[in-house]
């Protein structure tokens, strides 16, 4: 109930509002702090109002429902209802218009369902049932069809907040053609922030075409932060990325990152051996770094090196002051014969 009250205050209501109240003031403090109208400065108010009002709405939907199922346990006590609900719906209030009208009681069944009254009535109520359905499924079908453009129409704003609020709004089961092609390619224009960040990756864990995402998160590597470089790689190595996708963390500025791309390396774990990149992880022996080190040698030993690595690595072998990557140098150099 505390967090009901919270979200009253948030829209400046007393917990008594009604759903009009609750509307109005949603709409009126949208108008003053929506980022195309208030700019960055607003964003944060924007989310939080949005939240409150997205609450307010989900308690008044279960509140209804309850009503709705008050109201079908008072409609089973009517005996007529008990005794034809599996009846259509028509047919149900075909038969209670004719009772009345021609004064019958509805006891005896045969006063209602002579034979060519049947079939001329049941014609009508069939018809009219189809037609009805498809009036519904089409009202239904506008209905979704305006929530997802209003939801791709929000992953298009240049605002991050606006565009998180889509975000947590998606599932990842929910992450159709038409919203994977906007987010994707929003982000080919648009930097994510961290937030947002984490929230698009983790959406698009399912998605067929994460390796697309992927992609488009790899062309603006040079300008993440290191968190957010270590957000993205964390993520690859879930979806067990191949060394195409963590290639380019290579050469990341940031030694952590490195490291953490080295220690996710792929490889062929059926047959035990390696994927064939050692001459591209070979650059990297010029590092000092152990944390570098350490990871790289381990994936080295796996690949068949060529004979110039033979001196770096006895290099590292004989004078650098870890143990660890000591042992390690010696150990390829002894099985590849690069000595």
């Amino acid at each position: 109930m505390m967090a009901n009250d919270a979200d009253f205050r948030v829209l400046g209501l007393r917990s008594d509002a009604s759903w009009d109240d609750i509307k109005r003031a949603f709409r009126r403090l949208a108008r003053i702090y929506h980022p195309d109208i208030a700019g960055q400065s607003g964003e944060l108010k924007f989310v939080e109002i949005t939240e409150a009002y997205m609450s307010l709405k989900e308690r008044v939907s279960s509140s209804s429902a309850r009503m709705a199922g008050s109201r079908a346990v008072e409609r089973q006590s009517d005996p007529l209802t008990k005794e034809t609900r599996n009846e259509s719906i028509f047919k149900k209030f075909w038969k209670k218009l004719f009772y009345r009208e021609n004064g019958k009681d509805g006891t005896n069944e045969d006063d209602f369902l002579s034979p060519a009254r049947v079939r001329f009535i049941g014609s009508i109520l069939s018809r009219a049932e189809s037609e009805l359905f498809t009036v519904i499924s089409k009202k239904e079908e506008f209905a979704s069809r305006g929530r997802l453009d209003a939801l791709i129409l929000r992953l298009k704003s240049r605002h991050p907040a606006v565009v998180l609020l889509a975000l947590k709004q998606i599932s990842v089961f929910s992450v159709n053609a038409e919203i994977a092609e906007a987010v994707i390619e929003h982000f080919k224009k648009n930097i994510p922030a961290s937030e947002t960040l984490e929230r698009v990756m983790d959406v698009f864990s399912k998605s067929p075409r994460k390796e697309e995402l992927a992609k488009v998160m790899l062309g603006h590597l040079s300008r993440f932060s290191e968190a957010d470089a270590m957000i993205i790689l964390s993520r690859f190595k879930r979806w067990r990325m191949q060394p195409e996708f963590l290639r380019p963390f290579l050469s990341y500025k940031s030694p952590a990152v490195i490291a953490c791309a080295l220690s996710g390396w792929p490889m062929d774990y059926r047959r035990g051996n390696g994927n064939g990149n050692g001459s591209d992880l070979t650059t990297l022996l010029k590092y000092e770094d152990e944390s570098i080190l350490i990871p790289l040698l381990r994936v080295l030993k796996r690949e068949k090196l060529p004979v110039w690595t033979g001196a770096r690595l006895g290099k590292l072998m004989k004078e650098h002051p870890s143990p660890a990557v000591r042992v390690w140098a010696s150990a390829i150099v002894r099985d590849q014969n690069l000595s």
